[in-house]
């Protein structure tokens, strides 16, 4: 239920005081002025038409809030016969009373009619100039009429507005007033009710009753506003211990890649040990063999020649000749025989080896290094998170020698350039300072004297900063409700300015350059293509318009309607330069359209799923991330429109979103996603997995107010247009 809350009179009636109205009477499904705003059993407001008859089941007895879920059933009247809120009338009246009574400031004197009016003559009932002021003191006359400024009476015009009660009138009898309260159907009714539907009834006059039922409503409520302190305490353990669960996680998984690196390390050096065992053992054998071979082939020789010896005596000898070699030859072969023995050729046998098991020593935080026998007799590294480290976080470590030395050698380098490590000696202990400027794995190598320190050289995993909330580096203020932003090639920050209609334009330092029509009406995504041309989506007249980078129009498509090239509130607008397409959030029709440059047809995405997608934005392989702002989830996208996952519930806690308006992928697989009505930023890696949020619902820098859009430029800043606060900041 809307509550209505008066200004404080030191705001006067200020056009900041009519955006607080204003804001107030803002429908959380449209993010448009109610419209015929219904009030659910649960106590939440929207719009009659579109917002709520949106909702409604197909058989036309429910709909579902969108805000807590609270199933509401229908009559048969369906939306229509939803109660009004006469909370949200009243602030209405207020509202125009409010414009009305401003409008003072800028009313012409009406004694001279041409002076503007700076005060009021409570005699006259009129307002006067400054030098009609003087002429009514100066005449006798008006000498003694009451002038008060017209700030003064602005002022009393406030507490007139802000008193004044709605009027609750019968709906049976036109125009009476509801002043009685029947006690037994627990309802207001007016004096002819009394006569007939209400005549054997206990009632009361309101005035007369109020008093009691009054005091019964703050019994009732008290022990809740209790409860909820509670329900809220408790909402804030859960934050805490899903954020401590986050934490443990970081730590642990730091921890997995260390000992399975470590494991790795260990291995690798095992297996080079095993390695270097087998190389010997097969020299050994081969040497082995060589040898054997060099004898064999020295008695192959030696019976080769005897053999074709005693061959050729036989062949071509006389008689005399073969029987005078036959002893000689017989008694070589014997004889060479008897030097080498078929038998003791040692036959080939495999090459064994004994592979043994070995234990891991648990990676410590102090270790030792390797004696070195001519300097050091022992020495030790001490650190803390020696290999689990943050990126653009200095690593700080200690070598600690048992005594000073002569002629030592610190050496210490990471395998990533542009790393150095500094080492800095103090008698005999060595500070080593790092930083790592990239998130993944990489090597530090620590030696003494050309010696690795044992475990040298470590696997350090870097991981990225933890995000925190700070304050922004820049604010831009003065804006006229802020909507989308986004940041072009030469870095300048476009902005759509909803209130205004315009198209602003920053450059990289923030410095305005450029200002040009959207020629609409409520101007909300913006997007830039290649080529830099400017797209705009119009919220009201349901179009998009493309205009060059100087911001002059080239071409619009769209009128409104569920056809295709028909929009129905289009909100954010992306550029895919994957696939070279502009994508539109249809609000209403629940669906991305899917745009060629040129603003003609090229493809629909359609899920069911889909309930008010608000903006669009791409990661690095063009897979799509779609803000759903009504189920208050992301849903990704491949570029066929398969889809490919969801992340995000309902909530304020981690992981969770609370409308989500906006959202900006950054090439570091990051994703920025702008809670509207939750007034902050979520931060989750592309896979869905939560990091943190930051800001927070206020004024102050770093705070937001229904912020709407975001885009990050080409130095990492992410660029949001916080809407409500009518301000872009620079985090």
């Amino acid at each position: 239920m809307s509550v209505c809350v008066q200004p404080k009179m030191s705001e006067l009636v200020t056009k900041d005081a009519i955006k607080k109205l204003d804001a107030k009477l803002e429908c959380l499904i449209c993010l448009d002025t109610y419209k015929q705003p219904k009030l659910l059993p649960c106590y939440h407001v929207f719009c009659k038409s579109p917002c709520l008859e949106k909702l409604v089941t197909k058989d036309g007895r429910s709909l579902t809030c969108p805000t807590c879920r609270h199933i509401v059933p229908l009559s048969e009247k369906g939306v229509a016969g939803l109660q009004s809120d006469f909370h949200i009338d009243h602030l209405f009246e207020i509202r125009d009373a409010f414009g009305k009574v401003a409008e003072l400031s800028k009313t012409q004197c009406g004694n001279c009619e041409e002076g503007k009016a700076t005060g009021y003559c409570r005699d006259c009932e009129d307002l006067l100039c400054n030098n009609c002021q003087a002429a009514h003191q100066a005449l006798k006359l008006t000498r003694f009429h009451h002038i008060v400024s017209l700030q003064e009476f602005q002022e009393e015009a406030t507490k007139v507005i802000t008193a004044k009660k709605a009027i609750l009138t019968c709906s049976k009898h036109c125009k009476n007033e509801l002043k009685i309260y029947c006690e037994t159907c627990k309802d207001l009714i007016c004096t002819d009710c009394t006569i007939r539907l209400h005549k054997d009834h206990n009632y009361d006059l309101v005035a007369d009753v109020f008093p009691k039922h009054k005091e019964e409503l703050v019994s009732g409520i008290t022990p809740v506003k209790e409860k909820l302190g509670k329900v809220q305490q408790a909402l804030k353990v859960f934050d805490t211990l899903a954020k401590n669960t986050h934490d443990q996680r970081a730590i642990l998984e730091a921890n997995i890649h260390r000992e399975i690196d470590e494991q790795h390390r260990l291995l690798d050096q095992r297996r080079t040990e095993l390695v270097g065992e087998l190389d010997l053992l097969t020299q050994q054998k081969l040497k082995d063999l060589a040898a054997q071979r060099d004898q064999v082939e020295i008695t192959q020789v030696k019976l080769a020649s005897c053999l074709e010896y005693a061959e050729g005596a036989l062949e071509t000898g006389t008689e005399c000749e073969v029987l005078k070699i036959k002893t000689p030859v017989l008694k070589r072969l014997e004889q060479i025989s008897t030097e080498f023995k078929l038998d003791a050729i040692q036959q080939e046998k495999e090459i064994t080896m004994k592979l043994t098991t070995f234990e891991k020593e648990p990676l410590k935080q102090s270790l030792k290094m390797h004696d070195d026998d001519e300097v050091i007799d022992s020495c030790s590294l001490k650190g803390e998170n020696i290999t689990s480290v943050r990126v653009k976080q200095a690593v700080k470590l200690e070598l600690h020698l048992k005594r000073p030395h002569q002629n030592v050698e610190v050496v210490a380098a990471v395998t990533q350039t542009p790393i150095k490590c500094e080492i800095i000696r103090r008698d005999n202990k060595y500070e080593i300072t790092y930083t790592p400027i990239n998130r993944g794995k990489h090597e530090m190598n620590l030696t003494i004297n050309g010696k690795h320190v044992q475990g040298s050289p470590f696997t350090v995993v870097a991981m990225s900063q933890p995000h925190t909330l700070r304050a922004p580096s820049r604010m831009i203020s003065n804006l006229d409700k802020p909507w989308g932003v986004v940041v072009n090639s030469n870095s300048h920050v476009i902005v759509a300015e909803r209130g205004s209609g315009q198209i602003l334009v920053y450059d990289d330092d923030f410095k305005q350059i450029q200002v040009f029509d959207s020629q609409g009406e409520a101007p909300a995504g913006v997007a830039v293509d290649k080529y830099d041309n400017i797209y705009i989506s119009d919220r009201d007249d349901h179009k998009i318009r493309k205009f060059t980078v100087n911001g002059d129009f080239l071409k619009e498509a769209g009128t409104k309607g569920d056809q295709r090239l028909q929009f129905n509130t289009p909100t954010g607008i992306g550029y895919n330069k994957t696939n070279d397409k502009i994508y539109v959030g249809d609000q209403y029709n629940n669906r991305i359209q899917v745009l060629n440059p040129d603003l003609t047809f090229h493809s629909i995405i359609s899920i069911n799923d889909f309930n008010h997608p608000l903006d669009v934005s791409f990661d690095r392989i063009g897979n799509t991330y779609v803000a759903n702002f009504g189920s208050h989830n992301v849903k990704v996208f491949q570029s066929n429109g398969k889809l490919l996952r969801t992340f995000g519930t309902y909530g304020s806690g981690p992981g969770q979103l609370t409308n989500p308006a906006a959202l900006a992928v950054s090439n570091t697989d990051t994703v920025y996603v702008v809670e509207m009505y939750g007034h902050r930023i979520s931060v989750f890696k592309t896979n869905g997995e939560f990091i943190c949020s930051f800001a927070k619902n206020g004024k102050e820098e770093g705070e937001v107010y229904r912020p709407a859009g975001i885009d990050i430029d080409s130095h990492g800043n992410i660029v949001v247009a916080d809407r409500d606060n009518e301000r872009l900041q620079v985090f």
